[in-house]
């Protein structure tokens, strides 16, 4: 059984050697790592360089930043990721928050902000990852106007979006949130195996420690596994096969599932 975790955040976790070390032993060959805040950059590249081969680096701003990050470190961080393009398989998480950032202002930032990304990561021709809350057709709508080519959904939860998510190729990663939520569970239903993954969005989707510390880790992905093969109605180890082949052709991971 081979297993990827698409989307993860063990640069953000103190204890991500002993978590790689659990997930190897679990069978995992891979996790991609998106850095969302130019502060990560450079701990996620140890991170990878220290696992080669199992952790892959993604580096992009996350929409909620907007606010945060004057344009001089957006900037900055993008000039990072061209300086270490080599070292990176994605642009992102970027995208659309409208859950987070309420203001019609920031929005219209966060907007011009994700149209910078997708060409850079056409420009790359890396992955691009998207974040998206409450503000699916408002990506999808710029995703197609600026043509967007790989493409991975994290955590996408509109299935009114499935027919253009197929016809384009587009990837959407299922995490362990669809064990509750009607909508991924529709995102499955709607979108054949070839245009799914896995992920955990570890360390969030874990429950806490009586310290405040987040729990989750990518051996989780067996939760949104397991929603895909009820839903599907195939056997776990599919699911887990399928989709991690998927990981590895979108993201270009020197690995043989």
């Amino acid at each position: 059984m081979h297993m990827i975790d698409a989307h993860c955040h063990l640069e953000l976790m103190k204890n991500a050697d002993e978590v790689i070390a659990r997930c190897k032993a679990a069978g995992m060959k891979a996790v991609v790592c998106p850095a969302t805040h130019p502060k990560n950059f450079q701990n996620g590249l140890e991170l990878s360089k220290t696992h080669k081969g199992f952790l892959f680096l993604g580096a992009g701003v996350h929409p909620e930043y907007v606010k945060e990050l004057p344009q001089a470190e957006i900037g900055k961080a993008f000039a990072w990721i061209r300086e270490h393009e080599k070292d990176i398989v994605g642009v992102g998480e970027q995208g659309l928050d409208y859950f987070w950032i309420k203001d019609p202002y920031w929005q219209e930032k966060q907007k011009e902000l994700f149209v910078k990304s997708i060409a850079l990561a056409k420009e790359l021709d890396k992955v691009l990852i998207v974040h998206t809350r409450d503000a699916h057709a408002d990506a999808i709508q710029i995703l197609e106007k600026h043509n967007a080519e790989r493409v991975q959904l994290h955590m996408w939860g509109e299935s009114k979006f499935a027919s253009v998510i197929k016809d384009r190729g587009w990837m959407v990663s299922v995490g362990p949130v669809a064990a509750r939520s009607k909508s991924h569970k529709k995102v499955i239903r709607d979108l054949p195996m070839e245009n799914l993954m896995l992920e955990t969005d570890s360390p969030w989707f874990g429950g806490k420690d009586a310290e405040g510390m987040l729990l989750g880790e990518p051996t989780n992905i067996k939760i949104p596994a397991a929603e895909i093969a009820e839903i599907k109605d195939v056997d776990i180890a599919q699911v887990n096969n399928v989709c991690a082949k998927n990981a590895a052709k979108l993201f270009r991971l020197p690995i043989i599932i």
